[in-house]
């Protein structure tokens, strides 16, 4: 009888123990709109943007020049296999062809170094300036949820339906901003 009391005891403590606990209050954030209306990111991400277009305009000449040398290449190629050219045009197109490919090679390595430079340099702003931005809206995130007594965010693209009450991305939109 002894053992059934203390039994019953158990499973009442444990069971009271199970059902006084809080369920877990989750929110969820819309990350790009986040971004997107955080005013000092966005100054960031022009920055960044600024800093690589001088880039992309001398990676388009280079495109450029590497399309010219394959349309003029396309030209003596045709001047080189006309069987209406003398034999002398023939001859002298065919052995212009190794030297525009030589060229063009030439051309097309310099143009991969460059892409290769451009995309550390577009690496290295995305690291040096926007790393610690996005680590500042994460941190915002924390801030709200914490003042919220909400226990799990999760961002908005990752859930299938959430109610607007739960969508606490104006709240970190405004921490943001606010310079805190």
């Amino acid at each position: 009888m002894k053992k059934s009391t203390t039994l019953i005891l158990a499973f009442l403590f444990l069971a009271t123990g199970l059902f006084a606990q809080k369920a877990p209050t989750v929110g969820v954030v819309d990350v790009q709109r986040v971004l997107a209306d955080f005013t000092e990111f966005q100054a960031a991400v022009e920055k960044v943007r600024g800093s690589v277009a001088p880039v992309e305009e001398e990676m388009q000449k280079m495109q450029s020049s590497i399309q010219t040398i394959v349309t003029e290449g396309r030209e003596i190629e045709v001047k080189a296999n006309n069987p209406a050219a003398s034999e002398d045009a023939r001859a002298e197109a065919a052995a212009a062809l190794p030297e525009l490919q030589a060229k063009l090679q030439e051309a097309q390595v310099n143009l991969n170094q460059f892409r290769q430079q451009a995309q550390q340099l577009a690496q290295q702003g995305q690291e040096e300036q926007l790393a610690p931005l996005q680590a500042r809206a994460v941190e915002a995130v924390k801030t709200v949820a914490e003042d919220k007594g909400i226990d799990l965010v999760v961002p908005n693209n990752n859930v299938i339906y959430s109610s607007e009450a739960l969508d606490i991305s104006d709240a970190v939109i405004a921490v943001l901003n606010s310079g805190e």
